[in-house]
């Protein structure tokens, strides 16, 4: 009797502990506002590096009181803004959203199409002439859009940044509205396809004039050298010079850097004070509207643009770029206690990520060492097209190169009666033996085969065939265009896949995950967050860590 008793409690208690999980989640409170916020080209280890000195209530708050995914990583080629933001707030990849690139080659209108280009929308609260801007050439729905529909249009959703497609993007096609920084005039501004006029408390954070004052700042070092300690020293030969500098060394006198003509604000957008314009705008919403003050979630999008503006000129190693993420600590902290006042600890959830990683600068590489070099984009293409002139006979069989993508004149390859496939393998073989090229698609073979691994995958991830070329190249670890300074990003690889992951609010529990995780589950997870109906192209899946139960067990060898 005694060992029935023993064997019947092990399994009560073990039964208990298989069901604890789903209990929590059971009993979660269902936020009511959840707060994407996306670094524009963050790496994962400027959490470790710069985390020392970072303050107890940004970052470290986010790591210290929520759940850290160690090893997320983007599952497609290219890692740039336009299909980062998309992927994140869609669940999907390239493939099914679209958005293939930041811009891409339209074999229709035989140019280049910007991703949130619209001619049928117009830009208010700007006199500055422009393509109309929307989500509209994303062609799946997005958190933002399924949350709407969830809740019968009463849930709010709004998306900020200082870049467009880093607001039109997220906000989806559903949004209450989408708001980004005109660089030549300094204010915030939208398209008709959110909103007919910009909205009061909009016109009146503009009329505020904000970015003159964060423009005319000298940005000097935060702190003092102990804090700069895993970065170069603050003159060195890796970084951009601002016009108007001899050097790339602090400080930086913005009054003096702003260049006569438009852009007017590229210096402060160059700058950390970008995420201080940012943030106030971000403030000014939650004080003007009413996400997360009433019984369904919202939605806010937050994407901040400096850091990336700042990686590329300075570069990942650099003093300007370790400064600019203290300052950004204390933007997130500053945005975390206006979340606490306004909407309520224990009322809101947020995810922290990045739209892509990004490289060392690749002097840097060259100067220790390290596999680099330099890719003659144009000498490639030029030889490419003389290459296939002479195995098909003369003509233009090159329409453009885009993204590191070739696209063959298709109307004069059926004119001449060659079919797609043989003129598309006969580049792909040209191009294999190029130096520095690490592997070579056709758009015919990723397509028709089945890759489960490696770039293959990742690039057939990224293949949405109406805005596709015929042959995709990927570069070797470390190649670009030039041995040059600054960050670069856009490759297959970790450096520019890696991304961090936090994830904090009510029912979330605090730890580190290191299970593999692609941003692809960002939607999902947030959608069981919020009981939302998934974006309607999701791929990915939801993170079990974050909704309180285990991360999937590794399959078994056989």
């Amino acid at each position: 009797m005694k060992s029935f008793s023993i064997t019947y409690a092990a399994l009560l208690a073990a039964g208990l502990l298989l069901t604890a999980p789903a209990a929590r989640a059971q009993n979660r409170p269902t936020p009511k506002l959840l707060v994407g916020i996306m670094v524009d080209q963050m790496r994962p280890d400027y959490l470790t590096r710069f985390g020392p000195d970072f303050g107890p209530d940004g970052f470290n708050r986010l790591r210290r009181e929520g759940m850290e995914c160690r090893n997320t990583h983007y599952n497609y080629i290219p890692t740039v803004t336009g299909p980062g933001h998309s992927s994140v707030y869609t669940g999907t990849t390239p493939r099914y959203h679209g958005i293939v690139g930041n811009s891409w080659y339209s074999r229709q209108l035989r140019r280049d199409v910007y991703c949130t280009d619209d001619s049928t929308v117009q830009l208010v609260g700007t006199t500055t002439k422009g393509m109309g801007v929307s989500a509209r050439n994303q062609v799946s729905t997005t958190l933002g859009d399924e949350l709407k529909m969830t809740y019968g249009g009463r849930s709010r959703v709004l998306a900020l940044s200082l870049k467009d497609r880093a607001s039109a993007l997220p906000a989806g096609h559903m949004a209450d509205g989408a708001y980004w920084l005109d660089v030549n005039t300094g204010d915030f501004i939208s398209s008709t396809f959110y909103v007919p006029q910009l909205p009061a408390w909009v016109r009146d954070f503009n009329a505020q004039k904000k970015a003159d004052a964060y423009r005319r700042q000298t940005w000097a070092p935060l702190r003092g050298p102990e804090a700069y300690r895993n970065s170069l020293p603050d003159s060195n030969r890796y970084e951009r010079i601002f016009k108007g500098k001899t050097a790339a060394t602090f400080p930086y006198d913005l009054s003096k850097l702003a260049p006569q003509n438009p852009p007017a604000y590229e210096s402060m957008y160059t700058s950390p004070f970008g995420d201080n314009l940012l943030t106030d705008l971000a403030l000014a919403t939650l004080q003007a509207t009413d996400l997360g003050r009433d019984d369904v979630p919202d939605l806010l999008a937050v994407s901040y643009s400096s850091p990336d503006a700042v990686g590329h000129t300075f570069g990942p190693l650099s003093k300007e770029e370790n400064d600019l993420y203290l300052r950004l600590d204390l933007e997130i902290a500053r945005l975390l206690q206006a979340l606490d006042k306004t909407v309520g600890k224990g009322n809101y959830a947020v995810f922290l990520t990045a739209d892509h990683g990004a490289s060392e600068v690749t002097r840097y590489l060259a100067d220790h060492q390290l596999p680099v070099g330099a890719f003659d984009r144009r000498a490639v293409y030029q030889a490419a097209g003389a290459f296939l002139a002479a195995q098909l006979g003369s003509g233009q069989w090159l329409e453009t190169e885009r993204n590191n993508m070739y696209y063959l004149n298709r109307p004069l390859l059926a004119q001449r009666k060659i079919e797609l496939a043989r003129a598309q393998g006969l580049l792909a073989e040209f191009l294999r033996d190029q130096p520095g090229v690490a592997q070579v698609n056709t758009t015919t073979q990723l397509l028709d085969a089945g890759y489960t691994t490696g770039l293959e995958a990742r690039l057939q991830l990224g293949l949405y065939y109406p805005r596709f070329g015929d042959v995709r190249y990927e570069l070797l670890p470390g190649w670009t265009g030039d041995i040059g300074v600054g960050a670069s990003h856009g490759t297959g690889y970790a450096y520019d896949t890696h991304v961090p992951l936090l994830w904090w609010g009510p029912g979330i529990p605090a730890g580190v995950s290191y299970a593999p995780h692609t941003i692809t589950d960002i939607a999902p997870t947030a959608a069981m967050l919020l009981n939302s109906k998934l974006p309607n192209a999701c791929t990915g899946q939801p993170i079990q860590e974050v909704l309180g139960g285990s991360p999937p067990a590794p399959p078994r060898r056989k």
